[in-house]
């Protein structure tokens, strides 16, 4: 097991009722042009006009992105028709990227539970300190670690009801004492998947 010293997204490990994590993934259309990159891990919703956008809110469906119905899954990976290369696929979608044809893959069962990593900032952590995390409540945290993978991670624990993810378990076998990460398995808080947000996307 790989032990984490960045943030690296939101990786779909299981589901609720104990099944391992097939690799089922949906298809969802990206806007030819979209301007924000996509990064394997990272968090995207729907937005009106059907298409994907990246996920940036940090606590409640709120802030940058308001006018969301709930987090749609975790981005896996796309495929478009390249100018050279003809069909293709990629882990990363680029920004600005121009293609009609461009799909996502996305993981978008309701009942994942996912491994992310806990920052801690300045804060030397253990997987044995963080037993107490288990049932609370977590926010998601933008970072700059500019790879390849996605640079979300979770923080804050807490008891706050609009935080979008619930802490099922500490991965013990991939965090590093000692150091300021933690990995945690999450799954979707109450209503924050988007289907099951009572709004529709707007």
């Amino acid at each position: 097991m790989p032990v984490y010293t960045t943030p690296n997204g939101f990786e779909p490990v299981s589901r609720r009722d104990g099944q391992p994590y097939a690799g089922a993934t949906r298809e969802y259309p990206i806007a030819s042009g979209y301007a924000t990159a996509l990064r394997r891990g990272d968090l995207v919703y729907l937005i009106s006009d059907g298409t994907l956008a990246k996920w940036t809110g940090t606590t409640a469906l709120a802030g940058a992105d308001t006018t969301d119905a709930g987090i749609l899954g975790v981005f896996l990976g796309c495929s478009y028709t390249d100018a050279t290369l003809g069909k293709t696929f990629r882990t990363n979608w680029t920004a600005s990227t121009v293609a009609a044809d461009a799909r996502a893959m996305v993981a978008d069962d309701r009942d994942l539970i996912f491994r992310a990593v806990y920052v801690s900032s300045g804060v030397t952590v253990s997987a044995q300190t963080y037993a107490a995390t288990i049932g609370k409540n977590v926010s998601v945290v933008q970072n700059t670690t500019a790879t390849r993978f996605s640079d979300i991670a979770i923080s804050g624990v807490a008891t706050t009801s609009t935080l979008p993810f619930r802490v099922v378990d500490v991965d013990r076998d991939s965090s590093a004492a000692g150091t300021t990460f933690t990995a945690l398995f999450v799954t979707y808080n109450l209503g924050m998947h988007a289907w099951e947000a009572a709004a529709a996307v707007a």
